[in-house]
């Protein structure tokens, strides 16, 4: 099975492509997934019975709190990968919050680099990567202020004056990396980015997610 994952990693899938792949259009990809039996490396994962919860609404400022989703396991590649989904609602305007959480710790062998454009949906071929090219990879990303964010690089999806809705911009996504852990903030409805959020987000950094 190692092999099987050392070949979709070094051709740039991500964990998320992985698991979420339901038609193969190549022959060869077929021929790999009879073969080796790849649905193994995604189903046969270590999943947390008890997952700690990094942080809770009250900290963001909502009340009324409801976890959709809350768990921590080990994924198909060794990485150590933590996910919680929030719902709560917004004492000011009364409107319904919902935030999605994902924190990613790296393994040795993983370029955090690499891990991190690849969680937002970048295909990157690790034999053939160079960080002289990287803003060229990120180039439809909205770049935020690292030092701000606490980060070696800090992106978002869109930028924070585009309204939400689900017509068009479903949501907005804010990636930010510092050294092997990868933090991954995604919220569905309007908020306003205060430092407050900001260093609300970056404190999950020092949170342990096993």
């Amino acid at each position: 099975m190692k092999r099987v994952r050392e070949f979709f990693y070094n051709h740039g899938w991500s964990y998320y492509q992985v698991r979420n792949l339901t038609v193969a259009p190549l022959c060869f990809l077929l021929f790999i997934l009879a073969t080796y039996g790849f649905t193994s490396i995604t189903q046969n994962q270590s999943f947390s019975e008890e997952s700690p919860q990094v942080i809770p609404l009250s900290d963001f400022g909502l009340m009324d709190e409801i976890v959709e989703r809350e768990r921590s396991w080990i994924d198909g590649l060794g990485n150590q990968r933590y996910e919680c989904i929030l719902r709560g609602v917004d004492p000011d305007t009364n409107y319904n919050i919902r935030l999605n959480i994902n924190v990613v710790d790296y393994q040795e062998e993983i370029n955090p680099v690499i891990g991190y454009l690849r969680e937002m949906g970048i295909s990157v071929n690790q034999n053939s990567f160079r960080l002289k090219d990287l803003k060229n990879y990120l180039e439809d990303m909205n770049e935020l202020d690292a030092d701000q964010w606490k980060s070696e690089m800090a992106y978002s999806s869109l930028t924070f004056d585009i309204e939400l809705s689900a017509y068009g911009n479903p949501n907005n996504t804010i990636y930010l990396l510092s050294g092997n852990r990868a933090v991954v903030f995604r919220y569905y409805d309007n908020i306003e980015i205060t430092q407050d959020l900001v260093d609300c987000i970056v404190s999950i950094y020092d949170l342990d997610i096993k």
